[in-house]
């Protein structure tokens, strides 16, 4: 079965080291015998979802509430997925597409897909060339709002492009499935599969073309999440040295039917007050 599984990651130009004391065969499953080192499902994420370079220079589109908000609290705050859950198949298109239909099933309650949702924190950011600009500020700066010019270097964090699915999608873990199951063995279940699905998204919201800053909640880890009334937050400061991301905000682009003045505004008296502001 290793040898299944190392073919699979030739197929796809990767060459793998002797797994064969590395896996652990159940009726179900197949996977990693520890997380600690889980070097076939880190090989398999990096693969997928390549890590964006750093320190990355990246940009976040906002509304002159919410850049208020950022201004007077100087901190992001990262939401959990399912806030977002029903747009863009968050989660279940990575489970769709690579037949892991156990996240799917609510026979018994809620899907396993959307309890893993309530853990995985994240905010969305984009290059500087965004595939449609009236998307990015019509619908995610509202028309008058503003776009962040950030610098990010992150730690515990993840920070890494989408992935967006494709009528031929073939990933390396599909590859990998289907090998197995035609050999009659199970499905290989990655350690930190939720982290997997979390990069990934339907074609129908390609055109963000977004890269994401990605915060998991661990049962028993570090729990640094506030409550906005509705969600929990995970907050990641801004211009501060912290154990997850370090992030600083270098410019403000006010969006073409803003207004300087209303930005600056909203700015004053914050630690943005003297982030220059460019624009319309």
């Amino acid at each position: 079965m290793s040898k299944i599984i190392q073919e699979a990651f030739l197929k796809h130009g990767l060459p793998l080291h002797d797994i064969r004391n590395e896996i652990h065969v159940s009726d179900k499953v197949v996977v990693e015998h520890t997380s600690q080192t889980a070097g076939i499902s880190e090989a398999i994420f990096n693969h997928l979802f390549p890590k964006e370079p750093t320190p990355a220079r990246l940009y976040h589109y906002t509304d002159l509430d919410s850049l208020e908000g950022i201004a007077s609290s100087s901190e992001l705050r990262l939401y959990p997925i399912n806030k977002r859950l029903d747009e863009g198949g968050e989660l279940s298109a990575f489970a769709k597409a690579h037949n892991l239909s156990g996240y799917l099933n609510d026979d018994d309650g809620e899907a396993l897909y959307k309890d893993m949702s309530k853990d995985l924190f994240y905010i969305s950011l984009t290059r500087q060339i965004a595939k449609d600009p009236r998307l990015m500020w019509g619908y995610f700066a509202s028309g008058t709002g503003v776009r962040l010019e950030l610098t990010i270097d992150p730690k515990w964090a993840d920070l890494r492009p989408m992935n967006y699915e494709s009528g031929n999608d073939k990933t390396l873990l599909a590859t990998i499935n289907k090998a197995l199951v035609a050999q009659g063995y199970p499905q290989l279940t990655p350690w930190g599969i939720s982290r997997l699905g979390a990069f990934y998204l339907s074609s129908t919201v390609s055109l963000e073309d977004e890269v994401r800053l990605l915060v998991k909640r661990f049962e028993g880890g570090p729990d640094l999440t506030h409550y906005d009334g509705r969600f929990d937050y995970w907050p990641i400061p801004i211009g501060t040295p912290n154990n997850y991301c370090t992030i600083d905000v270098t410019a403000i682009h006010v969006a073409p039917n803003g207004k300087n003045e209303e930005v600056r505004k909203r700015i004053a008296n914050t630690n943005l007050a003297s982030v220059p502001v460019t624009g319309p």
